[in-house]
Order: C-alpha cells, then sequence, then structure tokens
C-alpha cells in the first residue's frame, strides 16, 4: 500500500513525506446567493435571495421576518476563521476550492479531503420544509462547485435529522454519486440510538455510507443546551465541553441496539476530541456487566462496539503536559484502528498534519493519517 512519497530538498538529500487523508475540510460560500442558481423560485422567496431579496429603505430592511441560519449561541472573541487563509481574489477562508486545494491539500500532500459544511447546518431550523429543500440545494451547489472542479475533494452531504423519510430520498437522490463519502446528520436533541433515525440508518448501511457527526446546530434553534446540567457562558466552556455530545450519543447508539441491528454501519464523530474515550468504555463494559439484562439485545461488551463501529476525527487533539501520555491515552482505549486525521481548515485550532503526532510509532502514525480513512470511507465509489 503506498502511503508515503520521497521528495528531494534544495540539498538534494530525500525526504519521506506521510501522505494524508483529510477527514475535516469545512467549505464556506461568500454568500446564501451563490446558492440562488440552485433555488426554485419558491425557496428563493423562503430564503430572500436572488430577485427577490427584501428591499431596503434608507439603509433599513423593512421586513424583520428574514431568513437567518440556526446560530450557535458562543461566538469566538477572536475569529472562528484563520486569518491567514484568505484567497487572493477576497474569497473568506474555506470558499475557493482552487485555493484551499494549494493552500491545504498540495502543503500536506492531501490525497483526500472530506469537505463537511461549515456554515449551512439546518439541523436546528425550525421549518424541516425549508431544511429539507435547503439540504437538497446545497449538496448540488457543493458538488458542482467542489467536487467536480478537483478529484481530491469528497464531500459528507447533508440530510435533515428530524425527517427521517426525506432524509432517505435525499440519499436515494445523490447517495450513490461519485465523490459522496459521508452522511452529514447534522445534531439535534435526539439521541442517536433513538428508532426515530433507524431509516436513515438502514439506507447508510446499504450504501456503505458512514454517518458523521460534527459540532453545528448544538445548543441553537430548536435544541437545548449541550451542556446537559445547563447552558454554558463562554465559548470557551462550550468549545471545552463539545466532547459531552459525543460521550452521550455513543452511549445511546450502543445501548440501543444500533450497532447490533445495523453491524456494518460507521460512525464519524468529527471534532469531539477523544481523550474520554477510555473512560467512557470502562463505564459501559462495568455497567453491561451488572445490567446485561437490561439491554440483552447487546451480544459483546460496549467497548468492542465502539471499536469496530465508531470512527473519531482527530482535531481538536487533547494536549496533555506529556506528550507520551496522548499515546498511553490511546492505547488504554485500543483507539489504534479508530483516529482519523482532521485538519478542520480553515478554522482557528486548526492541526497542521506536519505539526501534529509527531510522538507516535511510525505505523500509528501512518494508521491515524491514511489507512484508518481507507478503511471507514469509500474514496472508489
Amino acid at each position: 500500500m503506498v502511503n508515503a512519497i520521497n521528495e528531494k530538498n534544495s540539498a538534494g538529500s530525500t525526504k519521506t513525506k506521510q501522505l494524508v487523508i483529510d477527514s475535516d475540510v469545512h467549505s464556506y460560500f461568500n454568500s446564501i446567493e451563490e446558492l440562488v442558481p440552485y433555488c426554485d423560485e419558491s425557496l428563493q422567496k423562503r430564503l430572500n435571495i436572488g430577485p427577490f431579496k427584501k428591499k431596503s429603505f434608507n439603509g433599513k430592511v423593512v421586513s424583520s421576518g428574514e431568513f437567518r441560519f440556526p446560530e450557535c449561541r458562543y461566538i469566538n472573541p477572536g475569529s472562528v476563521l484563520r486569518l491567514d487563509a484568505f484567497s487572493p481574489n477576497g474569497s473568506i477562508p474555506g470558499a475557493d476550492p482552487e485555493f484551499v486545494a494549494k493552500d491545504l491539500f498540495d502543503r500536506s500532500n492531501t490525497v483526500y479531503g472530506v469537505l463537511n459544511s461549515a456554515n449551512a447546518t439546518m439541523g436546528a431550523f425550525h421549518n424541516v420544509e425549508i431544511a429539507n429543500e435547503f439540504n437538497s440545494v446545497y449538496n448540488n451547489w457543493q458538488y458542482e462547485n467542489w467536487i467536480e472542479k478537483d478529484a481530491r475533494y469528497k464531500m459528507s452531504m447533508l440530510v435533515t435529522p428530524l425527517d427521517p423519510v426525506a432524509a432517505v430520498k435525499e440519499i436515494e437522490r445523490i447517495g450513490k454519486k461519485p465523490g459522496v463519502v459521508a452522511i452529514n446528520l447534522q445534531t439535534t436533541s435526539i439521541p442517536l440510538g433513538k428508532r426515530h433515525f433507524y431509516p436513515i440508518y438502514e439506507i447508510a448501511e446499504a450504501y456503505g455510507l458512514p454517518i458523521l457527526m460534527h459540532p453545528d446546530s448544538e445548543s441553537s434553534g430548536e435544541n437545548g443546551p449541550a451542556q446537559a446540567v445547563g447552558p454554558a457562558s463562554t465559548y470557551m466552556e462550550w468549545h471545552a465541553c463539545l466532547g459531552l455530545i459525543a460521550q452521550r450519543n455513543i452511549a445511546s447508539l450502543v445501548c440501543e441496539g444500533v450497532f447490533e441491528r445495523f453491524p456494518k454501519l460507521k460512525f464519524v464523530f468529527a471534532e469531539y476530541g477523544m481523550a474520554w474515550l477510555p473512560g467512557l468504555m470502562w463505564r459501559l463494559d462495568k455497567n453491561w456487566k451488572a445490567l446485561r439484562d437490561e439491554v440483552p439485545w447487546l451480544k459483546n461488551r460496549p467497548s468492542e462496539y465502539i471499536r469496530r463501529n465508531v470512527r473519531l476525527g482527530t482535531q481538536p487533539i487533547e494536549e496533555p503536559f506529556r506528550s507520551k501520555d496522548l499515546l498511553e491515552v490511546i492505547q488504554m482505549a485500543g483507539a489504534e484502528d479508530m483516529l482519523l486525521y482532521s485538519s478542520d481548515y480553515p478554522h482557528w485550532d486548526g492541526d497542521e498534519a506536519d505539526r501534529v503526532f509527531n510522538s507516535l510509532p511510525k505505523d500509528l502514525k501512518n494508521k491515524i493519517f491514511y489507512e484508518n480513512a481507507l478503511n471507514t470511507y469509500n474514496f472508489n465509489r
């Protein structure tokens, strides 16, 4: 398996560089107006875009009923976007496919990058009908403007988690198109193990598409606080507690028997960290020993289902005071085959491929940067 390339530096010596598969690259549009060609007249009116955009009077919009995305309550006091990633053509970071390919893929020896929507999350939008139509439009826009421009781009398709029937129809529509490698389910207040999601899981497993979960609409719109005991006051608290969402949902998936019912289905949790994983496994395994009569459908230890069916994006990786402790955490969880390198480009806390995991063994680095993603996504579809 080819997983590295040899490059010569200016002195003529050869250096081997690791090939990379990036499981979390964020695509943006500069303006929602870019979606106009993909929307019918009705949706343009409801989104207040194109020729139907509400006119202003003396610089003020007359109507207060403008469309707005469900926004997270927490605002980074600096910027969520890297200020060194603006495109030469003036596009905001992550909005110019050609520049992203040069600035990220070319520098990092990236073979594939999985695109995850960053400014178009409708998982908490109150009007499910609009959410359904918008997600289809966005999928079309992203496919034409990104996937068809560079073969290295792959995408997670948006579906509406609050409408499984519509989600299934959207997966049937584009789920087998080349370049579509995952389903971005988006976060809601419904635990992922609930039967509400079973129709989505059934077709996802049949199509070989992992379910991707990523922070986006939690704590916004129709969703309650993501911090269990109450809403966080600051961006720092919210960001530090994102792992709670993954832990709760993984426990739900395991205990509700999703991985027994859909044994080939993979879940990718991106941007939730991973240092909490050993403790979650240990607690679930311990309780299963005493309470297995409550979950008779579980034929294996919870930790075995997690290792088989769950994958974790590495960014933002925890940073212990002793770098060797990170390796110990991975080994304690038996997570060597679970971790997928994620740059989170172009976000403020992104990880550069040549600056992370330098203290890990070479074989493990190759798994994280390359092999684990190959075993998770079908890049040949």
